[in-house]
């Protein structure tokens, strides 16, 4: 009864740990892919360029959000302005031919590469629409809350 026990015991742990180890493969694979995406705020850099057409309605293959399609001195560029550029109270206010400044990083993104604007000046404005980290602010609505701010349970 013991041996039966025990080898019935030791053909359990080996089915568990056949069974952890596609999930750790798994979730290594998982990281790698996120970390190849992730905002590279020290690289910023600054392009400037002409309005070639205003995208709000991304096609397929592209982000999700606006994006500006820019005429630089290095060519074209697919400005990606994110989800909110124009919504909330102080919506980018930018049309074909604008002349604009923006900063952010050039990334791959589907086969291709797309330059993730953190701030856009045109017309005299500068927009921010990502924080340091590259996550796109979510609209203001223009008025502050007055609802006070509180810790969790105590």
């Amino acid at each position: 009864m013991r041996k039966l026990l025990g080898g019935l015991g030791l053909t359990t742990l080996m089915a568990f740990s056949f069974l952890a180890a596609p999930v750790e493969a798994q979730t290594a694979a998982t990281a790698k892919k996120n970390t190849a995406r992730k905002y590279d705020a020290p690289n910023e850099t600054t392009l400037n360029g002409t309005v070639k057409s205003v995208i709000s309605n991304p096609t397929s293959g592209m982000l999700i959000g606006v994006h500006l399609i820019l005429t630089t001195s290095s060519g074209t560029v697919d400005a990606d302005l994110g989800p909110f550029a124009l919504k909330g109270s102080t919506p980018v206010s930018v049309s074909a031919g604008a002349a604009v400044t923006v900063v952010g990083v050039m990334m791959p993104v589907r086969n291709s590469q797309v330059f993730m604007t953190r701030t856009v000046q045109a017309g005299g404005q500068t927009y921010t629409l990502r924080n340091e980290n590259g996550f796109p602010h979510a609209p203001s609505t223009g008025t502050p809350s007055t609802t006070p701010v509180r810790g969790g349970l105590r």
